[in-house]
């Protein structure tokens, strides 16, 4: 392979925009920390201020502890109910 040929593979697998797994993980925790962040509100703020493009960090970091914390929470659950048995 030529140093041109090299380049345009990279521009080639650089340009793809393919949906990962990853990327299906970031938007599931952004949509539960908009959601988990509405109901802490009471519903008094519009849900389109809160999820939107600025908020969009905080919305991820929040989701992403609250499934962690629920798969922590059934790891232990899970632990405990087979060391009882």
């Amino acid at each position: 392979m030529t140093e041109e040929t090299k380049k345009e593979e990279s521009k080639k697998h650089n340009g793809l925009h393919w949906q990962t797994e990853a990327d299906s993980e970031l938007n599931s925790s952004e949509w539960i920390g908009a959601i988990l962040r509405y109901f802490w509100h009471l519903r008094r703020k519009k849900f389109d201020t809160i999820y939107n493009p600025k908020q969009l960090k905080k919305n991820a970091i929040i989701g992403w502890l609250f499934k962690m914390t629920i798969l922590l929470t059934m790891i232990y659950i899970g632990y405990r109910y087979m060391s009882s048995i």
